[in-house]
């Protein structure tokens, strides 16, 4: 009974933790222009096989005090459809208190070395994501969650003030090795 569960571990094993990330496309859009702009959305490829996403948004308004996040984990299957559960949360609250969101914080973690989002609010200047690479989302995501091969995404839509403010949207290719 032991060696059919070690088996099955490592054929597991194999799956989950050899799969391959690499970002397919990106889009920022800002829902209000007056509000905040995008000066840098892009994927930069650093070889063949691994990419990274630079993304700046330059507010005109702040302090920024309220802010609130949906997050939806897509895959494509004849168009993109959820995935994975949706997530919503006051990024305010979440950022004084990361523990109490166990899902949310795993998101979290996978850009968070790469970003200035690092204090909860007031934010007194822009929100910059530099150098997010492919290897981060393959240490929380893949190697945490058995996920199937696939086209995937990753839908955010950021409001402040209850007013929906910008949309992020990261395409992904997994791909076990």
């Amino acid at each position: 009974m032991w060696r059919q569960l070690v088996f099955v571990l490592w054929i597991a094993l194999q799956t989950i933790c050899f799969s391959h990330v690499t970002f397919t496309n990106l889009k920022c859009t800002a829902l209000d222009e007056k509000y905040m702009e995008f000066p840098t959305c892009q994927i930069k490829a650093v070889n063949r096989s691994h990419k990274y996403v630079d993304i700046c948004t330059k507010f005109h308004r702040l302090p920024i005090q309220s802010a609130w996040v949906k997050v939806k984990f897509m895959k494509f299957d004849h168009g993109y459809k959820p995935f994975f559960i949706d997530l919503s949360y006051d990024a305010c609250k979440f950022l004084k208190d990361k523990a109490k969101h166990p899902i949310a914080f795993m998101f979290f973690r996978s850009f968070m070395n790469s970003s200035n989002l690092n204090h909860s609010c007031p934010y007194n200047h822009d929100v910059i994501v530099d150098k997010l690479y492919t290897g981060e989302l393959e240490t929380e995501f893949s190697r945490l969650i058995p996920i199937p091969n696939g086209d995937y995404a990753i839908f955010t839509d950021w409001s402040t003030e209850n007013i929906p403010r910008a949309s992020v949207r990261i395409y992904m290719k997994i791909l076990g090795n």
